[in-house]
């Protein structure tokens, strides 16, 4: 599972959003507002991985919430990202 468009993600007056670049930015007009942990599975998605993988990274980092809670805030996310097409899976 990766990203169907190749994004940048980018910080302005403290928010921070991803766009498609290059050719991609053909293929998506828009732009996505994160926060940072949005971003951070974008980044990730950068390259090919598997859910498991992102679930375990952000467990790492986020310890003071559950894996569970994590675990659904995730598939939401891939979810409307599979949804809008932005996903190759």
């Amino acid at each position: 599972m990766k990203l169907a468009v190749e994004m940048a993600v980018m910080e302005l007056d403290d928010e921070i959003s991803a766009v498609a670049v290059g050719e991609d930015s053909a293929k998506f007009h828009g732009m996505l507002r994160l926060n940072e942990t949005a971003a951070e599975i974008i980044k990730m998605l950068a390259e090919d991985t598997t859910p498991e993988k992102i679930h375990k990274a952000l467990c790492e980092k986020y310890n003071d919430s559950t894996p569970d809670e994590i675990g659904k805030l995730l598939a939401d996310f891939l979810n409307q990202l599979n949804a809008e097409g932005l996903l190759k899976i």
